[in-house]
């Protein structure tokens, strides 16, 4: 019976504890979390079935059964290796497609960086995919991801950040002209919002804020996108989150409590550590840091 693997950095991550011994030398190396080398080191064991550590106070010393697959983990790391010379060798050049992920809440910020680099790179075809589920980019699904949250700690992955970010509640004033302007906490479920759909809430700050404090009766649009909320905020639809640098690309947005009500967050720049110095991830890159860095965001 073939053996199944949920997720094939679990073995990258063992690999890395066989070679060093201690969870903590593994950590360092991978840039990551003492627990999220645990949480992998069982997920990989349970996946087999099989121990692949005897334990001691001193570190983790692999079995028999760790030793077979960690050799085989140790060829093909070095294939690996050799593939990441290949690309290099054949991507030194500005030329291809090149993949771009985010959410669509992004886009606005993103829409000058990437004009910038289609101006100077015509070579190059830019495809930025909006998607709300993290595409993987150690699968090829995306060279370069725009992440929002927490730093990401994927092995292969290396993230740069971009940028300090802020959102706050905003109406326009053909809303305002109808409702007029809340001036307290307490008046907000007296008046109309924008929010999320079932299962996208959680993700974004200011929806969650909305769906524990406003009455399900007051929330006059759901949608799957920050984009799509931002067009119906500007309509007027609702008062609605969105970052602060988006709202100010609209005139007519007007900030509802921003001294009370503010949901910060961190942007980052990420790629896998196999294209990461190939000449469009670089170049792209560097327009994309550059942009946060002259907007003073960063």
């Amino acid at each position: 019976m073939a053996i199944q693997f949920d997720d094939w950095q679990d073995v990258k991550v063992a690999y890395e504890v066989a070679r060093l011994g201690t969870l903590t030398a593994a950590a360092e190396k991978l840039n990551v979390h003492h627990s999220t080398v645990l949480r992998r080191i069982n997920n990989l064991e349970q996946s087999l079935n099989a121990r692949l550590f005897h334990r001691h106070a001193r570190g983790y010393k692999v079995t028999e059964i760790g030793a077979k697959l960690f050799t085989a983990a140790q060829s093909i790391n070095s294939e690996l290796e050799r593939l990441h010379n290949d690309i290099i060798a054949a991507d030194s050049t500005l030329r291809g497609s090149l993949l771009l992920t985010t959410v669509s809440g992004f886009i606005d910020v993103l829409s000058d960086v990437c004009e910038q680099f289609q101006s100077l790179h015509p070579q190059v075809q830019l495809e930025v995919i909006l998607d709300q589920n993290r595409l993987r980019l150690d699968h090829g699904q995306a060279h370069i991801a725009v992440r929002a949250g927490p730093r990401p700690d994927e092995g292969d992955y290396i993230a740069q950040h971009l940028a300090h970010l802020s959102s706050g509640f905003y109406a326009s004033k053909r809303y305002i002209d109808k409702h007029g302007v809340p001036k307290s906490i307490k008046q907000l479920p007296l008046h109309n919002f924008v929010s999320g759909v079932a299962g996208y809430n959680g993700k974004v700050p200011y929806f969650v804020w909305v769906d524990e404090n406003i009455p399900t009766s007051q929330v006059k649009l759901r949608v799957s996108e920050t984009s799509e909320a931002t067009r119906a905020i500007v309509k007027g639809l609702g008062i609605g989150g969105m970052q602060h640098d988006v709202a100010a690309q609209y005139a007519d947005l007007v900030p509802i409590l921003a001294d009370e009500l503010s949901w910060p967050t961190d942007l980052w720049l990420v790629t896998h550590h196999l294209v990461h110095r190939t000449a469009k991830v670089q170049a792209f890159s560097q327009l994309l840091k550059a942009y946060f860095k002259e907007h003073k965001l960063a």
